[in-house]
């Protein structure tokens, strides 16, 4: 069924799940390729606009669309993807900060520990992640098997696999940001 702009605001309003599907299904992938022309990263573009499908769910009732249904998704997801690249930058910024205040230290002791530390590191925090989210980041990561391939071997779906990874590097991220 197609539905104007209008009747789709409406439907979504009063909870129509199968209206949600429809819009789900006729903007996810032009979202998505959106996402990823401006961030460069499959699995970020993806997340971003699951993400943003998932708020929209929630704040249905309080939504408040004043342009076409289309328009409104493209800029939601364009804002968030000018969030993400600026949240990119602090990251990085605080990598640069981190670095030089290592480099003042002593160019040779930051060439010989900072790896060191930063590996081990890492090692402690990949082992804290649970088993199946190690064994997915494993394989995909560090045996560069793709997603399906993984999911057959682990008998997961791919869904899971990509949750499973962005969940791994969530928590990786999280702790890495805690010691820079």
């Amino acid at each position: 069924m197609e539905y104007s702009d209008q009747t789709l605001i409406d439907e979504l309003k009063s909870g129509n799940q199968s209206a949600y599907e429809l819009l789900f299904k006729k903007f996810y992938k032009p979202l998505v390729a959106k996402a990823y022309h401006i961030l460069d990263d499959e699995m970020e573009a993806e997340d971003l606009v699951q993400n943003l499908f998932v708020t929209l769910w929630q704040k249905l009732p309080e939504l408040n669309i004043r342009t076409s249904v289309r328009a409104y998704l493209f800029g939601a997801v364009h804002n968030q993807c000018m969030m993400q690249l600026r949240s990119r930058k602090v990251a990085d910024k605080r990598l640069d900060a981190y670095a030089n205040i290592l480099q003042v230290e002593s160019q040779s002791t930051v060439e010989v520990e900072m790896p060191l530390i930063l590996q081990s590191d890492l090692e402690l925090m990949f082992n804290e992640l649970p088993v199946q989210r190690q064994r997915v980041f494993r394989m995909v990561y560090l045996e560069d098997k793709k997603y399906k391939q993984a999911a057959q071997e682990l008998g997961l779906s791919v869904n899971s696999v990509k949750t499973h990874l962005k969940l791994a590097l969530k928590s990786i991220k999280e702790k890495v940001k805690k010691i820079i």
